[in-house]
């Protein structure tokens, strides 16, 4: 090679590697304006990550870990990432597997002979096929009797013996969405590797993957004594004037109660952007599993007749993400077009997580949030466009108008917050949530805590604004003999019977008052 054609290719090297560079750059400068603008509308509390090849294209926080005490997340703040956690459950079955200490073919009766589903296989409670009862059907009439209990993975097939559920559907013709499923491979990775589940993570999957902060919380404990932590923050009421930590609420059952069933499994991992980049490059390289049993995880559930499992329409909290395949503890989408795109997503009260992996061009984009961020999982499918050169739209979700109008009513008065409140209904196509729902909520929730001029209040712009529902105008009349305005209760409950004569609580309740 002469000096004029070493130099020729120098200069079309340098081209080249300057040509990446700006492409790379614009790639980040573009993302950097989307989340930027996401952030400005007040839709991000969390950590961000987008690399390609291992390679960080984009990596930026938001918010705070620790609101009160002002000490903001970053890179290496750890989030409860709810059932992303999954996917490791099934890495976790699938290691065990490769290692020929199970196959997924068994019947879970095999290793547990109580079991009180002997057709189930492992199989299909990896694919969500096994038709048995999620968590909250198993252990919440329990819980109800008995809420000082924490219940750990032990309980699970005791207290699937004492409900006397049947399954939700022959297993393996269907598929539906369960946590009770992973709950179960947690109880048998226990006991087959004869270690505690958090455990067995650590040495099997995080270390290995250089998840260096990464752990499972286990059931019962407190994950908030290790360092670097975010708070999950959410309202505690539709009344609440600011969001509070999840883990001082006292009194909301929802919220509280899914703390006490089994941590393992289902969720409850704790992780950071940082490991999760670590994750994604251990398992192209075959730290975790080989690469032909990874593609199990990453490949189509099927039903019993042999046709795959689709989950058409896949919903987000803005609106439709799309159709996709349900694999092992993740979604396949059915559009190829940017390549193979696999995705989980998980939530729990105050916290949203998201990871996207691109399998044909090794892409990685996650979105770990301390807040219930509401269009997180559509503007992550937004970034993903935008990595692979597509201008796109953001999505901003709709605001919910009960708790707006609660707040306005305690802050500013009947008057104004009605006001709002009309201005909230006239906007309900493109800014705003309202269901006659939530403002029969809200008003309940006044009155159990002793706001009744509130209550009735809300009430009364309630049946202004849904003036078909009987069952607000029965709500109404309950406040109202509840407070002592026997005749104004009358006309509500004779509203709600010319609205559905066949309201029979209505009925019930005008016959005692009008016998008094």
């Amino acid at each position: 090679m002469n000096k004029i054609q070493l130099r020729a290719l120098l200069l079309s090297f340098f081209v080249c590697c300057l040509a990446q560079f700006s492409l790379a750059q614009e790639r980040e400068m573009a993302l950097d304006n989307f989340f930027s603008t996401i952030n400005r509308n007040g839709d991000i509390s969390g950590s961000l990550l987008v690399a390609e090849n291992g390679k960080v294209l984009y990596k930026r926080s938001f918010g705070y870990a620790d609101a009160q005490n002002k000490i903001p997340n970053s890179e290496n703040t750890l989030f409860q990432i709810a059932s992303v956690s999954k996917l490791f459950t099934a890495i976790a079955v699938l290691q065990l597997y490769e290692s020929k200490k199970l196959d997924i073919t068994d019947k879970f009766i095999k290793y547990f002979p109580d079991f009180p589903y002997p057709d189930v296989t492992i199989k299909q409670i990896l694919s969500n096929t096994s038709g048995i009862p999620d968590v909250g059907d198993v252990f919440v009439p329990i819980w109800k009797l008995h809420q000082d209990t924490v219940f750990t993975l032990q309980d699970i097939i005791p207290s699937l013996k004492l409900q006397k559920l049947p399954v939700d559907f022959k297993s393996g013709d269907y598929w539906e969405y369960s946590n009770t499923n992973y709950s179960l491979l947690a109880l048998l990775v226990e006991k087959i590797s004869g270690e505690k589940y958090a455990n067995y993570l650590s040495k099997k999957i995080f270390i290995p993957a250089g998840m260096r902060n990464t752990f499972q919380k286990t059931s019962g404990t407190n994950p908030y004594p290790h360092p670097n932590l975010a708070y999950n923050y959410a309202w505690p009421f539709i009344s609440s004037l600011a969001p509070a930590r999840v883990d001082s609420f006292a009194t909301n059952d929802y919220k509280v109660h899914y703390r006490t069933w089994p941590a393992e499994g289902d969720a409850n991992i704790y992780t950071s952007v940082s490991d999760l980049i670590n994750f994604d490059q251990a398992l192209y390289k075959g730290r975790l599993l080989k690469q032909k049993t990874l593609g199990l995880v990453f490949s189509p559930s099927t039903r019993n007749n042999g046709k795959k499992i689709i989950l058409h329409g896949v919903a987000s909290e803005i609106g439709v993400i799309g159709d996709f395949y349900w694999g092992f503890g993740n979604r396949i989408d059915v559009d190829s077009t940017l390549g193979k795109i696999v995705w989980e997503s998980g939530g729990l009260p105050g916290c949203r997580a998201n990871m996207i992996q691109n399998l044909t061009k090794h892409q990685l984009l996650i979105w770990l949030d301390n807040k219930e961020s509401p269009s997180a999982m559509d503007n992550l499918f937004g970034a993903l466009n935008i990595a692979n050169g597509r201008t796109v739209a953001i999505k901003k979700a709709k605001q919910q108008a009960a708790p707006l109008y609660a707040r306005s009513l305690i802050t500013e008065g009947e008057d104004v917050a009605f006001a709002k409140l009309m201005t909230m209904v006239s906007d309900t196509t493109t800014n705003y949530n309202l269901s006659e729902s939530n403002l029969n909520d809200l008003g309940y929730e006044f009155f159990s805590d002793q706001k009744t001029d509130l209550a009735l209040q809300t009430f009364r712009a309630a049946v202004y604004v849904f003036p078909n529902s009987d069952n607000l105008f029965n709500s109404y009349g309950e406040i109202l003999a509840k407070s002592g305005k026997k005749e104004a209760a009358i006309i509500m409950y004779k509203r709600s019977l010319l609205l559905n004569p066949k309201n029979d609580d209505s009925k019930k309740a005008l016959e005692q008052l009008e016998q008094k």
